[in-house]
């Protein structure tokens, strides 16, 4: 399989390079003259971050018809994988899916951190993202950093950073956006939104809902969400922004097939808050950014054959709220010194009886943290450098440093090096909850060290992007069992090194191909990380019509480890169909694993055969 994916991305490339080629302009996904803002907190050329980040924008967002955002990156971010185990949703608790991994940096711990505009976003009670939470109705683009990002974000970005960004309204008027679609397993989706700008003001509101009955007994999922998001540019100088959004879902667990599940399920409402005030006076620019994220879990453990239905269900509410205030100056020609400040406080609490079953009562816990970094333009070299102080309530001070440098080698070829450390905290479960509960933990470390190539070809409507990444880490947190007793403890250690790469190629002006592939090497294996992992689509516009295929091949995906492993390896193919008969109405069908491959990310969880949803777009 491995040799026809290769067959297949050389192919693609190689027809579009005898393509007739029009010289209009070109998607700005092509290349890196991106303007991205993860790596550095303010807008930045993607060329001069020495840190490797790719971009998922609106466009590519939209032609997939999803309501989730992480099945979108896993075709579109090399190295990235999502675990799933039904048509929709992922749900929380045992047997959920909906762990992500990045250079085999996986499992429900959170080593991954997900942001919205900057903001961090996971349940502090468990310290993980929660998968379903996380929406395309609210994402104008999504950027995602390779590697450690603890200078700029703290604990939990030891493997990379997923940063949301939030809708940008930039049309005047007001503009409205509706899709419905439905089909196998009894699955419908919906979403309706608004977008208005009146001269200093905008405004956006959008809703969705979907809802499947699944493709097992027990295993259904509906999920409601919705986001608002105003603006108010104040002067030339500053602009001010509020958004609120909030998921409510729902989600059956039929457990794995050998022993199926009865009466699992979870009911879970998720919601965010921000407030921002942004400056730009030409030399200086920065911002002001309050948030404040919540969330209310009911669960109920179900019960297998035979056994009886929980006396109890599981609760937690858990909560995090901060503020995050930086500013940039260019003191002088080429020079940028960049310097923040963030506060962070969590907590929550969690009971299956409320009387006798507590296993978190209201912890609080917080982190605050001083970061600068300093970049230096030199001719085609660019120097970077930055250094973190986080002081956590209750591990005390940890430095975070990080360096890099990017070069431009000839006009379309540019090198980048960086190195960098990442760390994360213990979640207050490996601390405070369960049997293998143990207060003495020590936070993780990570170190990062990457080399980069980009390489633009045919007038830059070709970017290709090659990575190779080397990682260790320490304390890594594990169960283990001393005198026969099982704790938490910070027993492990990991080396991980590999390459990722991807090629965009914008062959005529409705003709694109995107490939990326990635290699993952670790010394000791882990459930959920794939050692090779590939995607090859094809976007094509010839009219009225699009037609869109994609193709993703995973090897060496281990679903249990031990004497006796369990790997998966597949390849299964996506495709949609569109037909625009006015610009503003559209008609589709969407078909996921068209071929009807049986397959697996979770071990005991088969995934759906082909599955269609059919629908219709409007856009007034």
């Amino acid at each position: 399989m491995k040799r026809v994916f290769l067959f297949l991305m050389i192919s693609l490339i190689t027809t579009g390079i005898y393509a007739q080629r029009s010289q209009s302009i070109l998607n700005d996904t092509i290349g890196l003259d991106e303007i991205v803002v993860t790596g550095s907190r303010v807008a930045s050329l993607r060329e001069n971050i020495p840190i490797p980040i790719s971009v998922v924008n609106n466009t590519l967002i939209e032609r997939t018809d999803e309501a989730a955002i992480l099945p979108i990156l896993m075709k579109q971010v090399p190295g990235l994988f999502v675990t799933s185990k039904g048509v929709m949703g992922y749900g929380v608790s045992t047997g959920a899916a909906g762990g992500i991994s990045m250079r085999g940096l996986a499992g429900a711990s959170g080593r991954i951190l997900i942001l919205i505009d900057g903001h961090p976003q996971y349940a502090t009670i468990y310290g993980h993202p929660v998968a379903d939470s996380y929406n395309t109705l609210d994402a104008e683009r999504i950027e995602v950093s390779h590697g450690s990002a603890s200078v700029l974000y703290g604990s939990n970005a030891m493997g990379g950073t997923i940063n949301i960004i939030t809708k940008k309204v930039t049309e005047e008027g007001n503009h409205i956006a509706a899709k419905a679609m439905a089909g196998s397993y009894g699955s419908m989706r919906y979403t309706l939104s608004d977008s208005y700008k009146k001269n200093n003001f905008t405004a956006y509101v959008g809703g969705g809902y979907e809802k499947t009955d699944g493709h097992r007994p027990n295993s259904k999922y509906n999920s409601t969400n919705g986001f608002i998001k105003l603006g108010q540019q104040l002067s030339k100088q500053w602009k001010v922004t509020a958004d609120v959004s909030a998921t409510h879902f729902y989600s059956d667990n039929p457990g794995d097939v050998s022993s199926p599940m009865l009466d699992g399920w979870a009911n879970v409402l998720r919601g965010m808050s921000g407030l921002s005030f942004e400056n730009d006076y030409g030399k200086t620019k920065g911002a002001a950014n309050f948030y404040y994220n919540w969330g209310k879990h009911k669960i109920n453990d179900g019960y297998r054959e035979g056994g009886t239905p929980q006396p109890y269900l599981f609760n937690s509410t858990d909560y995090m709220g901060g503020v995050n205030l930086y500013q940039s100056v260019d003191p002088f020609k080429g020079n940028t010194i960049t310097g923040g400040f963030d506060v962070k406080l969590y907590g929550g609490n969690a009971y299956r009886n409320p009387e006798t079953e507590i296993y978190a009562d209201h912890i609080k816990l917080n982190e605050v943290a001083g970061y600068i970094s300093i970049k230096q333009v030199i001719q085609k070299l660019t120097l970077s450098t930055g250094l973190r102080l986080e002081n956590h309530s209750l591990y005390g001070l940890e430095w975070v440093p990080q360096a890099g440098l990017t070069y431009k080698a000839f006009h379309n070829t540019s090198l980048r090096f960086s190195f960098s450390k990442g760390f994360r905290t213990p979640n207050m479960r490996e601390l405070y909850m369960y049997a293998v509960a143990n207060e003495d933990l020590l936070p993780e470390e990570s170190l990062s060290y990457d080399f980069s190539i980009t390489q633009k070809l045919f007038k830059s409507r070709m970017s290709i992007d090659a990575n190779l990444y080397y990682m260790t880490g320490k304390n890594i947190i594990e169960v283990t069992v001393v005198d026969g007793i099982r704790q938490n403890r910070n027993a492990g250690e990991f080396t991980n090194k590999g390459v990722e790469l991807s090629v965009a190629y914008q062959v005529l002006d409705n003709l694109r191909v995107d490939a990326n592939y990635s290699y993952l090497h670790m010394k000791k294996t882990i459930v959920g990380s794939p050692r090779n992992m590939a995607s090859a689509s094809v976007n094509y516009t010839p009219g009225k019509f699009s037609f869109y295929v994609d193709m993703q091949l995973v090897d060496q995906l281990f679903l249990s480890t031990g004497d006796n492993a369990v790997k998966s390896d597949y390849t299964i193919f996506d495709a949609r169909i569109g037909y625009k008969p006015v610009k503003w109405l559209e008609l589709f069908v969407n078909g996921d694993n068209i071929f009807g491959k049986s397959y697996q990310t979770m071990l005991g969880f088969p995934m759906p055969k082909a599955t269609f949803l059919g629908g219709i777009s409007v856009k007034f």
